[in-house]
């Protein structure tokens, strides 16, 4: 059998969780990250380029971009390189979707927009959690806190290296999507019952089998290694240049 690709190539990952008509896998993969909070019913994949602001403006494209029936608007990355920017740039996504979907009349409360970034590197302080969700909130310390100032902008960060294979579990959905990412090829034959990961593992063999996608995933692959090797070689002439300016001021 064909080698099967990694799942955390965003090729590959927008092939099986962004494709019109494999909905289903992405409405599993979402209820079992909200766990209720919300309920997904549906989804609608919609484009995944964001409009400029301004003309000298960045350009973002996202990796799977969904409307869900109540209009929340869903942003999923998956990142296998650390570019020491993420939170970030996970801000500034959710930031300009918002302006997309406020319609003149509508309440400012009405449109939520979630980001998911799925990051094969730890790029979190917590050491333990796998899944960390954040939103405007007030800091632990005040003396009169609240749980959430607000909830219509919400991050959740899965770092898949804080995951191990042991706590895959088959009555918990969302560990068994996270094994599916990290180890497709021996992944549990139980975990395949349930259907949208079975449809998962079956569409992850046929891009792997499929000539021309797998030589897209493995380009897409490349060009992600040789721009996070020039960053890598920028960081740290940045930073030995900065050595040397600071032993030449001292």
């Amino acid at each position: 059998m064909t080698d099967l690709l990694s799942p955390q190539n965003d090729f590959v990952f927008k092939q099986i969780f962004g494709v019109e008509g494999k909905e289903p896998i992405l409405i599993s993969f979402l209820n079992a990250l909200f766990k209720g909070s919300p309920h997904v019913t549906s989804v609608v994949l919609t484009n995944t380029e964001l409009s400029k602001k301004r003309p000298n403006g960045k350009t973002n494209r996202l990796d799977v971009r969904a409307t869900l029936d109540d209009k929340t608007q869903i942003d999923i990355e998956i990142q296998n390189k650390n570019t020491y920017e993420i939170p970030a740039r996970a801000a500034h996504y959710l930031a300009n979707i918002m302006p997309e979907v406020i319609d003149e009349g509508d309440a400012y409360d009405e449109p939520k927009a979630i980001g998911v970034w799925i990051t094969s590197t730890n790029i979190i302080a917590r050491r333990k959690s796998v899944i960390t969700e954040m939103c405007l909130a007030t800091l632990p310390q005040d003396p009169d806190p609240e749980t959430f100032f607000i909830d219509s902008m919400r991050l959740f960060f899965i770092e898949l290296p804080k995951f191990k294979s042991e706590q895959a579990d088959a009555q918990d959905l969302m560990t068994v999507w996270l094994e599916f990412l990290i180890n497709p090829s021996h992944l549990n034959e139980a975990y395949l019952e349930v259907k949208e990961v079975g449809e998962a593992m079956n569409r992850l063999k046929y891009i792997s089998a499929d000539k021309q996608m797998r030589e897209a995933a493995m380009l897409r692959q490349r060009e992600i290694n040789d721009r996070h090797s020039e960053m890598t070689v920028a960081r740290r002439m940045g930073l030995a240049e900065g050595k040397a300016e600071g032993k030449a001021e001292g």
